[in-house]
């Protein structure tokens, strides 16, 4: 992730409309850490990752077919046996 942000930070250092503050490598890690997180609690097959899924799948919302088969992921028995010991 830091690589990546090191690289788009090159590549976009001289264009001025497009600017990057202070803290959006920080923003950028916080919620790569999210997304870890939230994959890591899910694979366990802990409750919270449950949660914390539904919030990480918001970010879908904006795309009504991805949306509807991440909806349709999370609702299949098998998803929500995963959580289930």
């Amino acid at each position: 992730m830091l690589a990546a942000l090191a690289l788009l930070e090159l590549l976009t250092r001289n264009l001025p409309a497009i600017g990057f503050g202070p803290g959006a490598p920080l923003a950028a890690s916080l919620l790569g850490l999210f997304y870890g997180l939230s994959a890591w609690l899910v694979w366990r097959g802990l409750p919270p990752g449950r949660a914390l899924s539904a919030v990480a799948s918001l970010l879908y919302v904006l795309r009504p077919p991805l949306a509807a088969q991440v909806r349709a992921a999370t609702r299949d028995p098998a998803f929500a046996g995963h959580f289930a010991r």
